[in-house]
């Protein structure tokens, strides 16, 4: 790549590094940007962080960091929680703060029957989650039936197997997760902290009401309107009985949480990308073709 960047490299041409300090999983976008800026390539390099600060730290050790930020011309987040942190590490004059977009015409609500007996909660996500206030959670609402996808590990399987209002999923094809997400009543997230969650989003476009902990960057995506933000076991239970007891509620705060994904949608991210990447007239050149 390097030597490609070195010989083929317009002026205009722009490195937007996907995963940056993403974990060792995601490839060493670091290292590509620090070597672009040591070999003399003066291209703008945007980064995009996923992960939380405290995650960052417990990942890399300062100077990594800070060296992979130094090399940066933009830093995009998906959150205001991460946003701050990289001001007070001294990078505001960098951070681009946007969304984590959702497609709003894959992800949709559909007519749900009322009649039905049954109120489902799902449960879907693995960063950041605490699965032992989740557990109490279940024990505490008998009543209510917990869709809960945890992947393939067998040791989360087991922690909650005793649990008989549990129905558990493995890893499943993207269609069945958005029917089930279409047609359960409530999406539920008791998360140690987020910035920017696929998990809400989807669940958002899905017309889903959001029972989430009160962390992170949530109150970007959540609002009092389509949310009951929680501290404790206690007021996720008494969040979550109130739903199931009050449909209208319910039905009201999931026709707001469609209406946050619309103005979060892929449509609204791409004019965002654009503005972020192309000049005024770069744009009105696309927009002409």
């Amino acid at each position: 790549m390097i030597y490609y960047a070195t010989f083929n490299l317009k002026p205009e041409d722009v490195f937007f590094f996907m995963e940056y300090l993403g974990g060792k999983q995601c490839g060493d976008h670091r290292a590509i940007a620090v070597d672009l800026r040591r070999r003399g390539i003066k291209n703008r390099l945007i980064g995009l962080l996923h992960l939380p600060i405290q995650t960052l730290f417990e990942l890399y050790d300062a100077d990594y960091i800070t060296s992979g930020l130094d090399v940066l011309d933009d830093i995009v987040v998906f959150g205001s929680s991460l946003a701050e942190d990289l001001r007070q590490l001294g990078y505001g004059n960098k951070v681009q703060q946007t969304f984590h977009y959702v497609d709003t015409h894959y992800y949709h609500p559909v007519r749900k029957d009322v009649n039905r007996a049954e109120f489902v909660v799902i449960v879907m996500g693995f960063l950041y989650r605490n699965r032992t206030i989740l557990k109490e959670i279940v024990q505490k609402c008998p009543n209510i039936i917990f869709e809960l996808f945890l992947g393939n590990n067998n040791e989360l399987h087991s922690f909650f197997a005793e649990c008989r209002n549990v129905i558990l999923h493995r890893f499943v094809p993207e269609a069945e997760l958005h029917y089930k997400m279409q047609h359960a009543d409530v999406s539920l997230s008791v998360m140690d902290d987020t910035v920017g969650s696929n998990v809400i989003t989807t669940s958002l476009a899905c017309g889903l009401p959001q029972v989430v902990s009160d962390v992170g960057s949530i109150r970007d995506y959540c609002s009092e309107e389509n949310a009951i933000f929680c501290k404790d076991v206690d007021s996720f239970v008494n969040a979550l009985q109130t739903l199931s007891q009050n449909l209208t509620l319910c039905q009201e705060m999931g026709r707001h949480a469609r209406k946050k994904a619309e103005t979060i949608s892929l449509e609204q991210s791409i004019r965002w990308y654009r503005n972020l990447l192309f000049s005024d007239a770069t744009i009105k050149y696309l927009d002409s073709q």
